[in-house]
């Protein structure tokens, strides 16, 4: 069998995207063959030789390559990158080399907690589009007091300067000496969405962490990390309708 294959017809097979989905996502410039974008979307790849990536995820295609998916606790300073030009840590010095592995979305360099690590394209894929909208909590500790009339602000909507307002869900509020806890559930995943959201209502925050995403909570040490089960990884696939 030929490995030549359209770039579309490819993703649809691979149940990433319907064709006219693929053929929109490459005339927004999102698919990347071998670090270079595609201009055309009738553009047929060597699946045994060429590398994808959708929005910077990189799709697995040698069927063979057995799939792996691993849950870090992400330590601050990290960077959540597959490579650095800074030459900066990552979070890919904390688990296996050359096993195509890649982050679920990002944590930023001092946000700490919950990162999914896998190797499998398309379910990452899935889990970081906006239609699924992945549960996450966040352990946020600000200076100071937290104002309880700042609630209901979050859980309506802040104007973050984004075409839409940020909006949270306050789970827990726990005073700590000279500072607040707050447990917030977010289902969006925009680029520093919770910093933002709390910085543009003047507080400062001290800490910032992850502790479940997607149903799966944060339970090993920072800077460790732990294979994720088959029973979770299925609970995933179902999340985001795949078999």
């Amino acid at each position: 069998m030929s490995p030549f294959i359209r770039i579309n017809k490819l993703l649809s097979q691979l149940g990433i995207a319907s064709r006219r989905k693929a053929d929109d996502l490459i005339k927004q410039g999102k698919v990347a063959v071998n670090g270079s974008y595609l201009l055309s979307p009738g553009m047929s790849i060597n699946t045994e030789k060429d590398r994808i990536e959708i929005e910077g995820v990189p799709i697995l295609l040698k069927k063979d390559q057995a799939r792996l998916y691993l849950l870090l606790n992400k330590p601050c300073g990290y960077i959540t990158t597959l490579r650095d030009t800074h030459n900066r840590r990552t979070v890919m010095d904390l688990v296996p080399k050359d096993k195509g592995l890649f982050p679920v979305g990002r944590l930023d360099k001092d946000t700490t907690g919950l990162l999914i690590i896998t190797n499998d394209g398309e379910l990452a894929h899935r889990m970081m589009h906006p239609r699924y909208e992945m549960g996450k909590l966040y352990e946020v500790t600000v200076s100071g007091s937290f104002k309880r009339g700042d609630i209901e602000k979050l859980e309506k909507g802040v104007d973050i300067g984004d075409e839409k307002p940020s909006a949270c869900r306050i789970r827990n509020v726990k005073k700590i000496r000279g500072s607040a806890s707050i447990v917030v559930e977010l289902h969006e995943g925009r680029k520093r969405q919770i910093r933002r959201t709390f910085e543009a209502l003047g507080y400062k925050i001290l800490s910032l962490k992850r502790t479940v995403y997607a149903g799966l909570e944060l339970d090993v040490k920072e800077g460790s990390y732990r294979v994720i089960t088959d029973n979770e990884v299925s609970l995933l696939k179902v999340k985001v309708g795949l078999k």
